[in-house]
């Protein structure tokens, strides 16, 4: 190859790379970290305070083998336990279950198996998990603040906007509109497939209210 072919050629290259590599990520200046970790520690607040709600979102799952099924989720939260239930056939086997503000099984509600502590950061929008200032950054306008407990957790802050998604473990990555209570839509994306949920309702769980049964 001629050397003006090959510079030609280099040059494509390099510009095939960075329209697909996404968004370089750039160091957030102080000012920025700081009011990012404000509205998220605001937004913590808001999440994770004493309430009792029950929320209802449409859903739909797809497999990374393309099958798509479509559904209802209903969420029961007492501040220290969150209890789904969800249609057929949204989930298999089984249909509800409970996720633990101390830990434990989460289940295989959405595509991978995400451990309880991130399943309800999902849920909630926010985790509870403080994160970390120290080397946070910026990438496609929203800042990015990384969690203490590592293993690519990150929360993602807009602004304005406040926290619009989230990267957990397994290459899982969330994306998410705020809304009063809960996040209005919650899209989950990872290697091993995708799940879309929208908020249908939202409000107060009353104490001595049972849990729909069926």
């Amino acid at each position: 190859m001629r050397l003006p072919a090959a510079v030609a050629a280099a040059a494509l290259l390099a510009a095939v790379s960075c329209r697909t590599a996404g968004p370089a990520a750039v160091p957030a200046d102080p000012g920025l970290t700081v009011n990012a970790l404000s509205t998220v520690l605001a937004a913590r607040d808001e999440a994770w305070r004493p309430r009792r709600f029950k929320a209802l979102f449409r859903g739909e799952v797809s497999s990374k083998a393309g099958l798509t099924v479509r559904g209802y989720l209903a969420l029961f939260w007492d501040g220290e336990a969150l209890l789904w239930r969800a249609s057929v056939p949204l989930a298999g086997s089984p249909r509800s279950g409970t996720v633990r503000r101390s830990g434990g099984e989460a289940g295989e509600l959405f595509p991978g198996n995400l451990a309880a502590a991130d399943l309800l950061a999902v849920l909630l929008g926010i985790p509870e998990e403080i994160p970390s200032g120290e080397g946070a950054l910026v990438r496609g306008g929203r800042v990015e603040l990384k969690l203490p407990s590592g293993d690519g957790r990150t929360v993602l802050v807009s602004t304005p906007g406040g926290v619009t998604g989230l990267s957990l473990p397994g290459g899982v990555r969330v994306e998410l509109s705020p809304g009063a209570g809960v996040p209005r839509r919650i899209e989950l994306k990872g290697p091993e497939g995708r799940a879309l949920l929208t908020l249908e309702s939202y409000g107060r769980w009353p104490e001595g209210e049972e849990v729909p049964k069926g």
